[in-house]
């Protein structure tokens, strides 16, 4: 019940004031400063879900909302201070937070490792948007971000589940980022032909016999 009302109490204040901004700003009250109280208006949410995060630790779903929010913010700042990168980074920050949230929760409870697999998804997802100079390689990237989250499943702490079916996705997907590293995908163009001749031969020499 104190979740819920915490929850609610939050979330009704953060609609009372993105009301009144809204309302203020319609009347030409604020001006220009409407996005700087937005962006302050989504800082005191993301602050409010993370106090309830650090300090009722069974309420750890406050960690998702909290660091969404200071994604959220983050990002805005990209137009209200100049000289803040933006483009590809901000959707790569506000990607990592959330991903990050996903890690905190298993962090602080190691039975929720189904946490593991969207923190490790949005975290590499960050990653591609963030390194765009690598933009050759994002394929590369991902398969091998996906490929390690699997790997951390199958490998960290988990009292409740046996994991270990993780290393086969693991695995296949590591593989997959090996196989699309330029480097090596120019030496399997030349395996690809040695095999398929070694194995004609094969055929043949079993069929003499």
């Amino acid at each position: 019940m104190m979740k819920k009302d915490q929850s609610r109490l939050i979330w009704g204040l953060i609609l009372i004031l993105a009301g009144v901004l809204f309302f203020l700003q319609e009347f030409q009250i604020l001006g220009s400063a409407f996005k700087f109280l937005w962006v302050i208006l989504i800082a005191a949410g993301s602050g409010a879900f993370l106090w309830i995060y650090f300090t009722k630790p069974e309420q750890w779903w406050a960690v998702i909302p909290g660091l969404t929010l200071l994604g959220l913010t983050l990002t805005g700042l990209e137009d209200l201070i100049p000289g803040i990168p933006g483009g590809s980074w901000t959707g790569a920050i506000f990607l990592g937070c959330i991903g990050l949230a996903f890690w905190l929760i298993y962090l602080r409870r190691q039975e929720q490792w189904w946490a593991l697999i969207p923190g490790g998804v949005l975290v590499t997802l960050a990653l591609v948007a963030g390194l765009d100079f690598l933009s050759e390689w994002s394929d590369v990237i991902f398969f091998l971000g996906m490929g390690l989250t699997f790997a951390l499943v199958a490998l960290l702490p988990n009292k409740t589940h046996d994991t270990r079916w993780a290393f086969i996705p693991a695995g296949v997907l590591i593989i997959l980022a090996i196989a699309l590293f330029g480097p090596v995908q120019d030496v399997i163009n030349y395996i690809w032909p040695v095999l398929l001749i070694g194995l004609g031969v094969y055929i043949l020499l079993r069929n003499r016999k």
